[in-house]
Parts: structure tokens; sequence; C-alpha cells
């Protein structure tokens, strides 16, 4: 039934362009007056399809982005942009009439379509093609074209010349040349490699097919070196990079002017961390493709890994212009203004690139994270949803949300005690005020009980899930560890603050936050025990802090901790531990002379002790 409605609307086309083709030329003309031609190619609707020719309109929708690619005067939206707007307007469910192509014009943001259909009887293709005004979606021009199946390239080559008059962008030397290369002279060949692409786009593809398809092309035409790179590009997607390597080199051997290799093996380049040899092979694509994008993002990617930020956003700018819609372009933009602690100028490009590609969990993750750190921490928490609602399993997500959702709660209670301080400072009786309404220090803001036990609740699922989905995640761990204790969940406190220490035995702050609870819960010898645990980990932290408060009756545990020292040390001088520890006391204490003697008694009977190397280099400097 829609097949029938599409012919139906081309013949009504057709009758229509009869008289007005020539006013319409002149107004498309005006139209695309400009310095890039923004045009839509939207997929070819297969009038008569079987299994036999199903390849034939991806292929022939590759083979024109293939060449209008290497023409600067075009721009073609990114797949994954038009694909969203196709869906959004409902192509391919309802008849492509006006109305929609004026939908896709404006949505996608292009000036002219190109539509068409295609039928394949007695060894011919019928190509229908139609070029449409996307800002009204009045017809321009319809073309016919028919030719012989072992003449398919032919077909795609009269609608790029066609469209290349039609608007009349300039083409150059360079692009002419790249124009001419010659994909493969065999259609057997292109349709392996089509279905190996069509493979590869299903959502469970299966490499070994993928790699099959490919590999019969080059069967078919042993210099069809398109389908050598794309056999690379599976293999680099699949980490098998030394087969890639050796897809890259074949073809860089073989065909030296040909970009696309340069381009795979720059990628290669940059999971070695090789970035020298990545810039070379992606200038080398931009010599040979000026009008390629991704070789000017890649350029720009590898520059900001370097930290030459200036030259990075040149081209980064240059990727843009070329391609505006390309989403990873504005994701590495910002990356050079996080990397430059510049959150907020980040905050521009991360949403940008968000706004291009929505469904990409990672833009709205360095989103999120740039609104905290700027903190606009409402704006943080939507990005961070979205972010969790994309990829349920990401525990950085989680455990920022986390963070978030408390620094949240925090200023709207600022922002309550402000307006507060406003109202009183608007009304006319001030004793008034003062007497039965008093001002509010921020020191002296509290969260309402039920809101507070909500917010903490809120932190302590977040968390949940950040160690859910990285059980080693130590500073959620610890977060959680926090969050309970606030809560007064004494016993989840404890455990999660001692798992973190499982861990990793080092963290200062985890000792003085266990010895709290224990303090609070009144199991001082279990306090006493972590305060001793730091002394051993840190002793200049115990020299600065000697004493305890008033649950230990301000015992000094500095002096209780040295004197265990030094009965460890009568009873064996050479404990390198205790030696160790006892030396560092005195290096706090400034006894450097002291600190000194211990370290050498240690490196006297172990010489290679770096510790004790380590603090004696340091006392000597």
């Amino acid at each position: 039934m829609e097949k029938q409605k599409l012919q139906e609307y081309y013949l009504i086309m057709m009758r229509r362009i009869t008289i007005s083709v020539l006013i319409l030329f002149i107004l498309a003309g005006s139209i695309l007056a400009q310095d890039k031609r923004k045009i839509a190619l939207l997929p070819f609707f297969n009038e008569k399809p079987s299994s036999r020719n199903s390849w034939m309109a991806f292929g022939l929708e590759y083979y024109l982005r293939n060449k209008l690619s290497v023409l600067s005067g075009f721009y073609l939206p990114e797949k994954k942009v038009l694909k969203k707007v196709l869906d959004e307007v409902g192509f391919g469910k309802a008849p492509l009439n006006e109305q929609m192509i004026y939908r896709i014009g404006r949505y996608a943001n292009v000036e002219m379509t190109v539509s068409g259909s295609f039928f394949v009887e007695n060894n011919l293709i019928t190509l229908k093609i139609l070029y449409s005004n996307a800002y009204n979606g009045t017809p321009i021009l319809s073309s016919q074209f028919r030719q012989p199946v072992d003449k398919f390239f032919e077909l795609g080559n009269q609608v790029i010349e066609q469209l290349i008059s039609l608007t009349g962008i300039p083409v150059s030397a360079t692009e002419k040349r790249l124009l001419s290369f010659t994909l493969t002279n065999s259609v057997s060949a292109f349709e392996s490699f089509i279905r190996a692409y069509m493979e590869n786009s299903k959502p469970n593809a299966r490499i070994e097919k993928v790699t099959g398809l490919f590999r019969q092309a080059i069967q078919k035409d042993p210099e069809f070196w398109e389908a050598y790179y794309n056999l690379g590009i599976v293999y680099f997607n699949a980490q098998k990079y030394t087969k890639a390597l050796e897809q890259f080199n074949k073809v860089i051997n073989a065909l030296p002017n040909f970009s696309k290799p340069y381009y795979g093996r720059g990628l290669i380049f940059i999971k070695q961390g090789a970035y020298d040899k990545a810039l070379k092979d992606f200038e080398r694509v931009k010599e040979l493709n000026p009008n390629d994008y991704q070789a000017y993002y890649y350029i720009g990617r590898v520059l900001r890994k370097q930290k030459k930020f200036v030259e990075a956003e040149k081209a980064l700018k240059k990727a843009s212009e070329i391609n505006p819609d390309f989403a990873p372009t504005f994701f590495e933009w910002g990356n050079i203004y996080y990397d430059k602690k510049n959150f907020r100028k980040a905050i521009e490009y991360y949403r940008n690139a968000a706004e291009l590609n929505p469904k990409n969990s990672e833009y709205h993750l360095r989103l999120g994270d740039c609104y905290y750190r700027s903190q606009i921490f409402y704006s943080a928490l939507n990005e961070l949803n979205k972010s969790i609602e994309l990829q349920p399993d990401n525990p950085y997500a989680y455990f920022l949300k986390g963070l978030t959702i408390y620094k949240q709660a925090v200023i709207e209670e600022l922002i309550s005690a402000f307006l507060e301080l406003l109202d009183a400072q608007n009304q006319s009786n001030a004793d008034l005020v003062k007497v039965n309404k008093p001002r509010r220090r921020n020191s002296d803001i509290t969260m309402d009980p039920i809101k507070k036990k909500q917010v903490y609740l809120d932190m302590a699922i977040a968390f949940t899930n950040a160690v859910k989905y990285k059980p080693d995640f130590k500073e959620a761990i610890f977060n959680l560890a926090l969050t309970y204790h606030e809560m007064g969940s004494y016993d989840l406190a404890e455990k999660y603050y001692i798992l973190v220490l499982t861990l990793d035995d080092s963290l200062l702050r985890v000792y003085l936050k266990l010895a709290e609870l224990y303090t609070e819960i009144g199991k001082k010898d279990l306090a006493l025990e972590q305060y001793r645990k730091i002394f051993y980990l840190n002793p200049a932290y115990i020299v600065k802090h000697p004493s305890l408060g008033p649950e230990f009756r301000y015992l000094n545990i500095l002096d209780k901790f040295k004197k265990e020292l030094e009965e460890t040390l009568q009873k064996n001088p050479n404990d390198v531990r205790a030696n160790l520890v006892l030396a560092k006391v005195f290096e706090a204490q400034g006894n450097y002379g002291k600190a000194a003697n211990l370290a050498r008694r240690v490196l006297a009977f172990n010489p290679q002790n770096k510790e004790a190397q380590k603090l004696l280099k340091s006392i000597s400097q």
C-alpha cells in the first residue's frame, strides 16, 4: 500500500513539475547560493524488493555518500542525526509529501532533499530521483535513469553529476581527482561489500560473517582497497589491532594516495599512545581529502592529549565547520576546557554534544560533572539522571549523583535562609522581627528532619548502586559509610568503613572516621586501636594532634604510643618498623639528628630498606 502511494506521489510530482520547473529552478538557485549546500540524502525505496537486490538501496546511499563526502561544497547531516529526524517525522510510515519534506528540512536544517525509488526488471535498474526544496517541500526537479545492473555505478555517477550541475557548486582539481577514484569495477564485489556493511549494522552482528563478506568482496576484486580498509576497521573494533594494522599497511603500500587507511592506522597509533605517529597519519588524511572532518577531529583529539590546547581548538573548530552535526567534535572541544578546569566554558560544548546525540550517556555524565563543579546542582542532577537512564550500570554517574543530592539539598536550605533574611529586612517593624523571627546564620542552618532523612536515603541508594556496579570503588564505599554514619546506622557505617580498609589500608581519613564512630557508640578500646593504626601509618598526624577529647579524659596518645615503641625497641633494638615509626616521630618534632640516627640504624642491618633511604634523604635535604 505504501509503495502504491509513493508511486502515485511521484506521478503527481512529475505532472506539477512540467510547467513550474524553470521557475523553481531559479528559486532553487537563489536558495542554494551559499558556501555549502545542505542536503539530506533520504533512503531509497525498492519498488520491487527481492532477496537478490535487497542490498541495492543501501548500496546506492553508500555510493552517493562516499562521493559527496569529498566535495566541500556539500554538507550532509550525520546519518545518526538524519535517522533521528526521519524517525521523528514518520519517514517510511507515511507517504513522502511536501509537508514531510518541509519538516525534514526544518529539523535537519537542510535546504534540499534528494529522495527516490528504484526497481530491477529484466536485468535493468530504473532509478527515479526527486530533488526538493526543503524550505517549503516543493519539488525542484525529477529525473529518471536506467542502466543495466552491471552499470550500477553509472547510476550513482549520473546523480552526482546532476546534483553538481543543479546546485552550481565549484569542484576543485583535488575534488575531481577524489571523485574519479573507483571503489571497484565489480558490481558483484560491491554487493558483498555492502552486505558486509548491512550485517555489521545489525544489533548482534557476527564478526565471522562480516569479515567473511569483506573477504568475499576482496576475492572477487583483489584491488578493492576500500574492502581491505573496512576489513581492517572490523578487526580494529574487535580489538584485533595486529590484524587491523596488516590491512591498513597493505592498502597504504598499494595505494599511497588513498586517505582512509591512514585514518585507520592513526586510530591504532592513538590506542598505542604513539601520538606523533597518529598526528602524521591524520595530517596525511587531511592532505588527501581536505573535506574529511574526522581527520581534523582526531588531530584535535591528539593535540588535546598532548596538552596543545590552542592548536587542538583550531583543529576542532575546522572539523565543526565542515560538519557541525558531529557530536564527538564538541565533546572533545569540551574536554579541552575540562582539562583546563574551565568547567563553565566546557558546559557550552558538552551541551552541544548532548543535543546532537542525546542518547550518549557519557555526554550527559560529563555535562553533569561540569554542572556539579560549577555548583549548578539542579542541572547536574538532571544530566546525571539522564546518563543513568541511558546507562544504568555506570558507577561514576551514581557516585556523582550521590554527591550532588547532598549539595543540592544544602543549596536549597541556604536559599531558604537567604529568602528569610530578605523577608526580615523588608519588614517595617524591625524590632518585631527580631523578637518573633530571629535571623539565622549559615552555620545555624539545619535541614528539616524529614527532608534530611530522605536526602540521606537517596544518597545511600546512589552510593549503593555505585558500589554494586564497581565493587572496588573506594570513594563510593567511603561515602556510603559516611552517609550511614550521618543517618545513625552505625552497624552499616562500620561495615563499609572496614570494607574500604580491606581495599586500601593506608587511608588515614577512614581510620579517623572509624575511630569517631567507635567513640560515639562507646567502644573506646576499638577507637583507641584506630588511633594506634594512624600513629603507625602517619606518626606526624599524632604529633600534631597528641591528645584525645573529653571522652578519653584528654589522653595524650602521643606519649602512650611513643612509650609502646620504646618498650618494643628495648626488647628488640633491630625492629625495623618500630625504628622507622620512631624516626618519623622525631622528624615531625624537628629532632632531625635522632631521626637520622634511627634511619641509619635500620640501614646498618637492612641496607636495601627503601623507606629508611627515603627518610634519610628527606632529612638531609
